[in-house]
C-alpha cells in the first residue's frame, strides 16, 4: 500500500484546556488516528490497520484489509450508541440464532463500574433482565474487578463477555453465606431443563473466595469460553441437572479453599440436598431438585494446576451423569484423584480422551458400585506421579461398567496398583502401560470379565497380572519386566497363544 507519513490528529485544545488523556492512549507508534463523526468515516481505509476515532461514538476503529471492513478497536461507547458486535465480537457466534447485528450493552454505559469496591450485583441482575426482555444480546464488561454482592441470573440467548483476565468477577457474601453462586442463570429453581437456554460466558477470571462460581442450573445449550478460575470457595463451575454444555478453554490456579473443592463439578440436584444455591442479596434460594441428570457435557481445551491442594480435578458428582466428555486437559496436584466418580452413583457413557494426569495422588478414580454404569472410554492418557509420598491407591479404578475400552494409555507410578477393576463387563484393554505398583499391574479383582491385548506391566512388587475371584481375563501379547510374578490366578486366567 505504499508508505505514508504517520500523523496523529487529536483535535485543537485551547490553553488551559483540560485533556481528556483516554483519548491518546488508542494511538499506536506507526499510524495516525482521524477523528470525526462517525458519518464521516470513509468507505475504507487508506492502509491496512488505519484508525478512526468516531468523536460522537468514543469508538476507535481500525481497518482491517483482509475483512475490507472498519473493525471495532478500542473505546467503552455510550448509552446511544454502545460497542457495536463486529468481528472484534466473534464470540457471539458460539451461541445459537443470534446475528451480526447482535447488540452489544456495555456495562459501563449503564452506570455499572469494576472499580473492585462499589457492589453492581443488583445492577447487573437488572441489566440482564433488560437484555432477554429485549431478546438477548452481548452484555460486555470492559477490564475491572466487578463485585456482586447478589447473584445476577443471565437469561436467554444473553451473552456475558469480558476481556480476558483482566475482567474480574468477584463475590461478597455476609458471614455464614460463604459459597452461593456468583453467577446463575435464570430458571435455576425450576424442574428438567426448563432453565434459560442459548447462553454463555466468555474471556473472564473468577477470583471470588467467598462464593461458588458459575453454577449452571436446569440449563440447557450452553458455552463457557476461556474462563480464568483463582480463589474460590466451592467450584470455579458447577454443573448443576444441566444439559448440552460445553466448557472450552478453562485454566485454574486454585482449587476450591471449603470443604467440596474440585474446580470443575458435574452435579444433580435431588430432594434430599441442602446445597447448590444463589443468593439474591437476602437470602438463599435452592436450585430446582427434581432430579434432573446432567448429561451431554464436555469439557476441553484445560489446565488444572492448583496451589491449594484440592482433593479432585473433575468431579462427577452424585447420581446420574450421562455423556460426559473430558478431553485435550492437563491435571496436577491434586491430593485425591484428577478425575473423581462418586462411589455408588451412577455414571452413562464416560470419556476421558488425550488428558495428562500428572503428580497427582490417583489418576481416575470411579468409586465401587456392582452395577448400573455403562460405557466407559479412556483413550490416548497419560498418568504419572513420581512423588512416592503422594502416590496412593490405584492409578485407574472403576468399578461396575457393562462396556468399556481403554487404550493408549500409560499409568506409570508407585501406586499401590496401576490399575484396578471391580465388577466389569465387556472391558478390553489395548496398547496400556502400568509401571512402577508397589503391588500389582493390572488387577482384575472380583468379577471382571477383560480382555487385555499389547501391554506391558513393568517394575512391579508383586505380579504383572491378576485374575480375582469370579474375573475371567484373556491376554495376549502382554510383556512382562521385572515383576514379582507375570500371573497370579483366583479366578480364570486365559493365555492366547500366537499360531505356528
Amino acid at each position: 500500500m505504499g508508505e505514508r507519513t504517520p500523523r496523529l490528529d487529536l483535535g485543537t485544545f485551547e490553553e488551559g484546556e483540560e485533556w481528556d488523556h483516554t483519548d491518546t492512549v488508542e494511538a499506536v507508534d506507526e499510524h495516525a488516528i482521524v477523528r470525526g463523526p462517525i458519518g464521516d468515516r470513509p468507505a475504507e481505509g487508506e492502509y491496512d490497520d488505519e484508525l478512526y476515532h468516531a468523536t460522537d461514538q468514543g469508538i476507535t476503529w481500525r481497518w482491517d484489509a483482509s475483512d475490507e471492513d472498519w473493525v471495532y478497536f478500542s473505546g467503552r461507547g455510550n448509552s446511544d450508541q454502545p460497542v457495536p458486535g463486529t468481528s472484534h465480537f466473534e464470540a457471539a457466534e458460539f451461541v445459537d440464532a443470534r446475528t451480526a447485528e447482535t447488540p452489544v450493552w456495555n456495562v459501563e454505559a449503564h452506570g455499572i463500574e469494576g472499580d473492585g469496591e462499589t457492589e453492581v450485583g443488583r445492577d447487573v441482575h437488572d441489566l440482564l433482565a433488560q437484555v432477554e426482555s429485549a431478546g438477548g444480546g452481548i452484555v460486555y464488561f470492559p477490564p475491572g474487578r466487578y463485585v456482586f454482592e447478589r447473584t445476577p441470573l443471565i437469561g436467554d440467548d444473553t451473552i456475558l463477555l469480558g476481556a480476558g483476565r483482566s475482567t474480574v468477577f468477584e463475590g461478597s457474601r455476609p458471614d455464614g453465606e460463604e459459597g452461593r453462586a456468583l453467577l446463575s442463570n435464570r430458571g435455576y429453581d425450576g424442574v428438567e431443563y426448563d432453565g434459560a437456554s442459548n447462553w454463555g460466558i466468555c474471556n473472564v477470571r473468577i477470583d471470588s473466595p467467598d462464593t461458588n462460581g458459575i453454577m449452571l442450573a436446569h440449563a440447557e445449550n450452553v458455552r463457557l469460553e476461556d474462563v480464568y478460575g483463582d480463589r474460590i470457595y466451592y467450584h470455579h463451575i458447577d454443573v448443576v441437572s444441566s444439559k448440552n454444555v460445553t466448557i472450552d478453554g478453562y485454566w485454574a490456579t486454585r482449587g476450591g479453599d471449603a470443604g467440596s473443592n474440585a474446580p470443575i463439578q458435574f452435579d444433580n440436584q435431588t430432594s434430599e440436598i441442602a446445597s447448590n444455591s444463589i443468593w439474591d442479596g437476602t437470602d438463599e434460594l435452592l436450585t430446582g431438585s427434581d432430579g434432573t441428570r446432567t448429561r451431554n457435557c464436555t469439557l476441553e481445551n484445560f489446565e488444572i494446576d492448583p496451589e491449594n491442594g484440592p482433593d479432585y480435578g473433575v468431579h462427577m458428582h452424585r447420581n446420574g451423569n450421562e455423556s460426559i466428555t473430558i478431553r485435550d486437559g492437563y491435571i496436577t496436584g491434586c491430593l485425591y484423584a484428577a478425575i473423581r466418580g462418586d462411589t455408588g452413583d451412577e455414571i452413562a457413557d464416560l470419556t476421558i480422551d488425550s488428558v495428562s494426569c500428572i503428580e497427582n495422588a490417583r489418576g481416575i478414580s470411579l468409586g465401587q458400585l456392582e452395577s448400573g454404569r455403562r460405557e466407559l472410554t479412556i483413550t490416548n492418557v497419560t498418568i504419572r506421579t513420581d512423588n512416592r509420598g503422594l502416590a496412593a491407591g490405584s492409578g485407574i479404578y472403576a468399578a461396575g461398567f457393562d462396556g468399556a475400552e481403554i487404550s493408549n494409555t500409560i499409568v506409570d507410578g508407585e501406586f499401590t496398583n496401576s490399575i484396578l477393576f471391580d465388577d466389569m463387563d465387556d472391558l478390553k484393554l489395548s496398547t496400556v502401560t502400568a509401571k512402577g505398583a508397589s503391588s500389582q499391574a493390572f488387577r482384575f479383582r472380583e468379577n471382571v470379565d477383560a480382555t487385555l491385548t499389547t501391554a506391558r506391566a513393568a517394575d512391579c512388587g508383586d505380579a504383572g497380572v491378576y485374575a480375582g475371584p469370579g474375573s475371567s481375563v484373556a491376554y495376549g501379547g502382554v510383556a512382562f519386566e521385572d515383576v514379582g510374578s507375570d500371573v497370579v490366578v483366583d479366578g480364570e486366567l486365559r493365555e492366547w497363544k500366537a499360531s505356528s
